[in-house]
């Protein structure tokens, strides 16, 4: 591990809760790091395409949800809708009358063709889902410039991220049972960092829904009891009594410094 911070943070916010953390927060969080990264922090669409059980007032969300399997045992993944994901991730949208750039083109303006290992894609639950999609996506077309860091935090990605080409204009929430394609190795380092008290999403649910990834992508760290690997290329942390609200700078700390110990190749 080299050590070597990124250049650009992208932060996508939870489930209806943009600017938490504020810019503030993780700004302090990332400069304690010595990380001294341009940020930046989109924020979701809201209004009537937002709208669904869970959200009537549609407030800023990054794809609806249709169900709710966060009190099932064992705990249950909703899926994305996959036309919101779609919309999101390639086309504009507005917030406070401003027209706000697509999720792909604000990557290409900071990744270009060159420089995607100095960009490091954040995301908080639901922002998670965002970033693990947008991610693996970007890693799939642009294979020779991969993103630097990948970083999920207190979230567990949609079984569709890690299926060939998932991004299309089909709202399905089908994953197609007899997929047996594993994910490659990537030059990208992953951050996760997951709350031990956290019933929003479960450590077992996150661990099971990295899954795939870890096939190929070690664990480099041993503390958590998991298979890990000295040239693994993920960093997985177990925060002890934190819950999915609780502990917000030392959730933060954690992430930045993770971002720091992993480095890029």
């Amino acid at each position: 591990m080299t050590g070597r911070t990124p250049t650009h943070v992208v932060f996508l916010h939870g489930y209806t809760s943009p600017g938490e953390p504020s810019r503030q927060a993780l700004s302090r969080a990332f400069n304690s790091a010595g990380i001294t990264a341009e940020l930046h922090t989109p924020i979701a669409p809201s209004g009537s395409t937002r709208i669904d059980p869970f959200n009537p007032s549609g407030a800023s969300s990054w794809f609806r949800y249709a169900t709710d399997l966060s009190n099932v045992v064992p705990q249950g993944i909703d899926y994305a809708n996959l036309q919101d994901v779609h919309e999101v991730m390639y086309s504009p949208w507005t917030v406070d009358g401003s027209e706000q750039s697509s999720l792909w083109d604000l990557m290409t303006s900071l990744a270009g063709t060159e420089n995607g290992k100095q960009v490091a894609l954040v995301g908080e639950s639901q922002g998670g889902v965002m970033a693990a999609l947008l991610g693996i996506e970007w890693n799939r077309q642009f294979p020779t410039n991969q993103l630097g860091w990948l970083a999920l935090v207190r979230t567990a990605p949609d079984p569709h991220t890690w299926q060939p080409r998932p991004m299309n204009n089909d709202a399905t929430f089908d994953v197609d049972p007899h997929w047996e394609q594993t994910p490659p190795r990537y030059e990208t380092r992953f951050c996760v960092v997951l709350g031990a008290d956290d019933p929003t999403y479960r450590t077992y649910t996150s661990i099971g829904a990295i899954g795939p990834l870890l096939i190929n992508n070690p664990v480099v760290n041993a503390d958590t009891r998991i298979h890990h690997s000295n040239d693994g290329n993920v960093d997985l942390r177990i925060l002890p009594r934190v819950t999915h609200d609780s502990h917000e700078d030392e959730v933060f700390a954690a992430v930045a410094q993770s971002i720091v110990v992993m480095g890029t190749p």
